[in-house]
């Protein structure tokens, strides 16, 4: 395969094409690399990538703090070079992602502004306008960028790539929507990019001429208007006239995040349709594309058309460190599947650990490794939804004996439904990774039976985990129990059930992805929403964009402020401004949330039995309080 063939960086040989993308996080109260770093970076490289790189690091806190990693002094280093030290142990390079500040996308409090290329709002609160760099200050951070560079030189990294893209500070200097300076550094296009090319040059006097440089640059903001095409492919081109090592490109702008950072809605991929624009002008300059690029099938085939030459896999590396090794081994099925929902972006926002929905171990992958259990146990498991399924595994791993009882005829319970919509495939792939794992690993699963006290007292286990997921709310609404109601989960597993013309009641997450999905196979969709307008729970903001743009593209008719009166076989009466519709339709689905029951569970432990609830059987959750409860508590349990 030609994801395992070597390649030359400049002067730097790559064992592969596979190379760990950059993601950024956030740093602890030292802003220096720490031991989940270290342990983080490792398993990458352990796990068979050719390249790691980090996420941003900061050159300079003189103008902003630092939103991520900072390396300005020698007492930085120490840490920076243990991850390169282990990172090279396991034969792969070790890169650094360098940047001078995220300008206006930073947030220090409500009444300080940020610091931009010229006075502009600021991201997160645009009544704030950022104060201009000064002239002798963006010199400054020039020459702060190449200290960093030698800094992470003498720690042993391989390679630097500057961080040009996505709209922070470099792209902000870049943008004539942002730059509106007057000195050398705004004004006219050549002027505007003289502060990444200052940095380039900086870098290769500070490191010398040979050590190996890559930028990461934005092609095009897309959906917004802070780079137009024609000006990413001047910048692309003269980069590869500069002597730039390696071009990282990819698209979009916080305006469309979800090109930046990839939704769970994105094709595998996406970018790839630009690579051959960036190919016309950067000649033989290597090129790497990111973006959903763990789909094995889809990185071997941009390789072998030439489209790009390194693959750079960010969340799907950290849902699966060792996807390298797998995919060379072909051990394709046993490949922990990304899903998509930006939990490792969205937290790492807040300031956490980054954390994935379906691997556990991210950033404690030292910390939380299972250990084979002192006396193998009987354990019982109700529900075979992503919690039952991930203890239920992991307690057979251990070394337990496991019996798991599931009501349906199918497992994976709510999230075999959400794999059902079309642009949902990753988690319908999770969805069989966590099947085939329970088999694979001889769990007793018994379908098509709903557990009571009865199976308890019979089986008489030494544990019983209840992860009998959570019941769908329907509002008693009148005609809420007509023929044609459904609720969400049996109308997306029975699609062949759902009539043409479709009301949905609930205009949050599972209701708008219900009405693009529906909309898609051509059926006429209308959301009822009591809300003022649809998608109001919190969720990570590129799926959110994403999820808004596909609702908006649907032709579904969405109806917000909007109150359900009565349900008939045919029909809904809605009411919306003191003014009553009667909507036509063959099937009403409740999207309207869910209840958990904690019955069972009472039962269990009145009659002594050892037992702990996990997933939405506790409270309607997410997939990663599912999968990690399921993991965490079996991984304790003695």
């Amino acid at each position: 395969m030609k994801l395992f063939e070597e390649f030359q960086i400049g002067t730097l040989t790559l064992k592969n094409r596979i190379v760990l993308a950059p993601m950024g996080t956030t740093s602890d109260q030292t802003y220096g690399f720490n031991r989940q770093d270290v342990q983080y970076y490792a398993e990458r490289a352990k796990g068979g990538a050719g390249l790691v790189l980090t996420g941003a690091v900061c050159a300079s806190d003189e103008f902003e703090p630092p939103a991520c990693q900072l390396l300005n002094s020698n007492k930085h280093v120490y840490m920076l070079h243990e991850i390169a030290e282990q990172v090279h142990f396991y034969g792969a390079k070790f890169g650094l992602q360098l940047s001078p500040g995220i300008g206006r996308m930073n947030w220090i409090d409500p009444h300080t502004p940020p610091y931009s290329a010229s006075p502009c709002p600021n991201y997160y609160n645009p009544e704030l306008i950022c104060r201009e760099l000064p002239t002798d200050g963006v010199k400054r951070l020039v020459k702060a960028m190449g200290e960093s560079a030698k800094l992470a030189q003498s720690a042993g990294v391989d390679i630097i790539e500057v961080h040009a893209y996505g709209g922070y500070l470099i792209d902000q200097f870049m943008s004539a929507k942002w730059n509106k300076r007057t000195d050398e550094y705004g004004g006219s296009f050549e002027n505007r990019q003289r502060f990444l090319f200052e940095i380039i040059d900086e870098i290769k006097k500070a490191c010398g001429p040979k050590y190996p440089i890559a930028v990461k640059m934005t092609l095009d903001s897309l959906d917004g208007d802070e780079k137009p095409l024609e000006e990413g492919m001047a910048i692309a081109k003269r980069l590869a006239e500069n002597g730039v090592d390696l071009i990282h490109f990819g698209r979009g702008s916080y305006s469309c995040r979800y090109r930046m950072v990839s939704s769970v809605y994105m094709e595998p991929g996406f970018d790839l349709e630009a690579a051959k624009l960036i190919r016309s002008v950067t000649g033989n300059v290597p090129v790497m594309a990111h973006g959903k690029l763990n789909h094995v099938d889809v990185a071997e085939k941009a390789l072998e058309d030439g489209l790009i030459d390194l693959v750079a896999i960010g969340h799907g590396l950290i849902a699966d460190p060792h996807w390298p090794n797998k995919v060379k081994k072909g051990q394709l099925d046993e490949i922990v599947p990304c899903i998509g929902c930006g939990e490792c972006h969205a937290n790492a926002m807040k300031g956490w650990a980054r954390p994935c929905a379906v691997n556990p171990l991210c950033m404690h992958e030292q910390d939380y490794k299972l250990t084979p259990a002192l006396e193998s146990k009987n354990i019982l498991v109700l529900g075979g939804g992503p919690a039952g399924l991930k203890a239920a595994a992991t307690a057979a791993k251990r070394g337990h004996k496991v019996i798991l009882i599931e009501k349906n005829e199918y497992l994976g319970g709510a999230l075999a439904a959400a794999g059902a919509m079309g642009f949902k495939k990753d988690v319908k792939a999770q969805n069989d990774y966590l099947i085939n794992q329970a088999y694979k690993l001889g769990v007793d699963i018994r379908l098509n039976h709903t557990a009571t006290i009865e199976d308890v007292r019979d089986i008489n286990p030494d544990l019983t985990v209840v992860a009998i997921g959570a019941n769908p709310v329907i509002i008693p609404i009148p005609g809420h129990d007509c023929s044609n109601v459904m609720t969400a989960v049996p109308a997306l597993l029975n699609k062949e059930k759902v009539g043409q013309k479709v009301v949905i009641i609930g205009g949050g997450e599972v209701g708008c992805e219900m009405a693009c999905d529906f909309s898609n196979l051509g059926k006429e969709v209308t959301v009822i929403e009591l809300m003022p307008d649809i998608l109001q729970a919190p969720s990570f903001v590129a799926n959110k964009q994403n999820i808004r743009m596909l609702i908006n593209n649907s032709g579904a008719r969405i109806l917000t402020g909007t109150k359900t009166k009565q349900i008939y076989e045919d029909a809904v009466v809605v009411e919306k401004d003191g003014v009553e519709e009667r909507i036509a339709c063959d099937t009403v689905i409740f999207s309207t949330g869910f209840r958990s029951n904690h019955t069972l569970y009472n039962e269990i432990l009145s009659e002594g039995f050892e037992a702990f609830e996990i997933g939405d059987a506790i409270k309607p959750g997410k997939v990663l309080d599912a999968i990690h409860q399921g993991y965490h508590r079996i991984r304790v349990y003695e």
